[in-house]
């Protein structure tokens, strides 16, 4: 049996909500940082100067954190999904063996909702390149994940698949 190992990254893009919500936060660390450079200058405090380094370094603390990434690792049938935050805080969302999947496809419009099945969302956001698995897990139960594998890990995904799944995903049925 051969090994197959492959990585993925990729990048979420902001919501236009996002982007508002990070707006609104530069504005507030913009207003934070005058008001208190000038209430520092107008009364010479030097303790006030360090209060608007701390909101000066608060704002980039934060804003610099709110950048997500999910790197897909699938090592021989198994996927594991992981969720980083600001490029410093790693969580892992999901292991699932491929072999387990019930469906496996790109997601397109014809693929039927699945209300109750826990949503487990980690793409890039932009609608394109995503894939869907559903399966059982031990954590979640009926699980839809939700992803943007490269092509490669979607070969290696599809041989590793049951067998009559295999044969449809690669025949598009």
């Amino acid at each position: 049996m051969t090994d197959h190992f492959t990585e993925h990254l990729v990048k979420k893009v902001p919501t236009s909500q996002e982007k508002t919500k990070q707006l609104l936060m530069v504005l507030a660390a913009i207003v934070l940082t005058v008001g208190t450079a000038y209430m520092a200058l107008a009364t010479g405090w030097l303790i006030i100067l360090t209060l608007t380094m701390g909101v000066i370094y608060g704002a980039y603390y934060i804003l610099s954190g709110l950048g997500i990434e999910y790197e897909y690792t699938f090592t021989n049938g198994e996927l594991d999904v992981d969720k980083i935050m600001g490029k410093r805080k790693r969580t892992n969302l999901i292991t699932v063996d491929a072999s387990k999947f019930e469906a496996f496809g790109a997601l397109t419009d014809d693929v039927e909702d699945k209300p109750e099945a826990t949503l487990v969302l980690c793409s890039d956001n932009t609608g394109e390149g995503e894939y869907y698995a559903d399966l059982i897990t031990e954590e979640y139960g009926e699980t839809r994940l939700i992803f943007t594998p490269s092509e490669k890990m979607v070969s290696y995904i599809e041989e590793a698949l049951p067998r009559t799944l295999r044969y449809r995903s690669q025949h598009g049925i």
